[in-house]
């Protein structure tokens, strides 16, 4: 009776299966014809021996058991199936003839779904018995998947590769590729887990990542430095991922460090190199501003007077785009823009910034509620708002407004929005609209008017205050830069 799926259709490694397993033929027919579908394949066995044939060379996703069988009935079968480490978890459907028959004790309540049909069977409860853990089977797949895909990639292409439990991030096995990146005794390891040899300046971030990851229970990666067995530090970047069963309930952490030692190293170069030729380049800068405005002076000829204008102009343009390479230079290598609050009105800071507009600013709308005082170092508040107003002017559909919405309503605090009805930026670009030199429009590329790096160092203004800065993006709502500020930093 067994009969196997067709396998031009599809593989029955790739499809549930459901098994029925009853010693009369025209019981086996009758479940045959309610429970026959496409998306699933159905194995028919007609005693209880068949069944753990079938249980042994397939993964089947729900059984259905007639609990009265010669030799070994449903319930022996059961109590077998629940012995076994690779079927304990297997859904069981007992068919019984009437209620008097589930009266029998069947110890494997705790380790697996059960379930009874009573005869005579109804059609539409069997498949929606049966549909329901097949579902179930189909979510618990796909997760096992995700988790070997995962896995195998930690093997390929980690340093280090690390378990840990569920709550408490406690560590569940030895690590030896941990202990042979870090040089770790295996009593390090298993007491103090990957957060040992980390270093110190770097520990109180690492340590917030692990507790933010943890209290979420999502996926989350950071890069810090981390101990080598020759006594130096690398770079490695950390990625943990949640493991859950089928009903989502989380099971562990699979986490793996990454080396990106080189990457990091290339990176401090090329910031090196870019502040070194930004500080360079800016002397001869002012000395041919210098002598463009001295002969701009002297000139009348207005055929005189129009190159030099435009030398000006060229001039201060690239004054604004060495600027940003010395603002990525200490981003990067200083630790951080420096600022120098005082005391200063947001409106004001802001009206200022719009005078500077020369683009767009008939379609620029400024509104403010509450108190807007603070402390603010206000050259970086200019200079980063422009940057925002620009963007915003610069990526809206042409004639639609751009809001500024300015909110001091509360005490610890200011709000800054800006917002236009551009096209809207896709969710898998959106992580990068403040990092250097990454353009979400790689069609506006060549008619951009700066280097890339204006969000870059807004963001690092807005972190050089205390505050924290962020991007949204829909197709009803449009485009939003949202800036909170701390009114007072210290």
């Amino acid at each position: 009776m067994n009969r196997p799926a067709d396998p031009a259709r599809t593989s029955t490694s790739e499809r549930p299966v459901v098994l029925v397993v009853d010693d009369q033929p025209e019981n086996l027919r009758a479940l045959e014809a309610m429970l026959r579908r496409d998306d699933w394949d159905l194995v028919l066995a007609r005693s209880a021996r068949e069944a753990q044939e079938q249980l042994a060379r397939r993964n089947v996703a729900v059984a259905l058991v007639d609990v009265q069988m010669p030799e070994m009935d449903g319930y022996e079968l059961a109590e077998h199936v629940r012995g076994e480490e690779r079927t304990r978890h297997l859904p069981i459907i007992f068919i019984v003839g009437n209620s008097r028959e589930t009266q029998r004790v069947f110890s494997g309540y705790e380790t697996g779904p059960v379930d009874f049909l009573y005869r005579p069977i109804d059609a539409h409860v069997v498949r929606s018995k049966v549909d329901a853990f097949v579902c179930v089977a189909r979510r618990r797949h796909a997760q096992q998947s995700h988790e070997e895909r995962f896995r195998d990639l930690l093997q390929t292409a980690s340093q280090a590769v690390w378990r840990l439990s569920p709550a408490d991030a406690r560590v569940l096995e030895d690590s030896p590729s941990w202990r042979a990146l870090t040089g770790m005794s295996v009593e390090q390891w298993l007491e103090h887990g990957p957060l040992e040899g980390v270093h110190p300046d770097d520990r109180e971030r690492v340590l917030k990542a692990w507790q933010d990851g943890l209290r979420s229970r999502t996926p989350w990666d950071i890069e810090y430095r981390v101990h080598r067995p020759d006594g130096r530090y690398t770079w490695t970047l950390a990625r943990a991922e949640p493991v859950r069963d089928e009903r989502g309930e989380l099971l562990e952490w699979i986490g793996a460090n990454i080396d990106i030692h080189a990457r990091k190293e290339a990176d401090s170069f090329r910031d090196m190199v870019l502040g070194i030729l930004g500080h360079d380049l800016r002397n001869p800068l002012n000395a041919m501003m210098v002598s463009a405005q001295l002969a701009l002076m002297r000139a009348r000829e207005e055929p005189v007077r129009t190159p030099l204008e435009r030398v000006l102009a060229s001039g201060e343009r690239m004054g604004r785009h060495i600027e940003q390479l010395l603002d990525l230079t200490l981003a990067r290598l200083g630790g951080g823009i420096a600022v120098h609050p005082a005391a200063a009105d947001l409106r004001e800071v802001v009206e200022q910034a719009l005078e500077e507009i020369t683009v767009g600013k008939q379609r620029i709308r400024l509104d403010a509620v509450g108190e807007l005082k603070g402390a603010w170092d206000v050259d970086r508040l200019l200079q980063m708002i422009l940057t925002l107003v620009h963007n915003a002017v610069d990526h809206g559909t042409p004639g639609t407004p751009i809001v500024i919405r300015l909110d001091g309503q509360a005490p610890e605090s200011v709000e800054l929005t800006v917002h236009n009805l551009g096209p809207v930026v896709p969710e898998s670009v959106r992580h990068a609209v403040f990092e250097p030199a990454r353009r979400t429009d790689p069609a506006r590329r060549h008619g951009a008017r700066g280097l890339g790096l204006g969000l870059y160092i807004s963001k690092q203004v807005v972190l050089a205050h205390g505050g924290t800065i962020a991007f949204e993006s829909s197709e009803a709502g449009g485009n939003l830069l949202r800036v909170r500020l701390p009114r007072y930093f210290a």
